[in-house]
């Protein structure tokens, strides 16, 4: 029983883990690709 929940902790803290940095790794890229869509419209005024 003690062994399961461990477990089932385990478990929730990767799966929030993952979460997470995915959604970091996401809001990075969307800022990377704004700074490249503001270089690409000033070069093309």
């Amino acid at each position: 029983m003690i062994k399961t929940l461990i477990k089932l902790k385990i478990l929730k803290l990767i799966l929030i883990g993952g979460v997470s940095t995915a959604y970091v790794f996401k809001k990075y890229c969307d800022q990377k690709n704004e700074v490249k869509g503001k270089k690409e419209k000033k070069l093309l005024n």
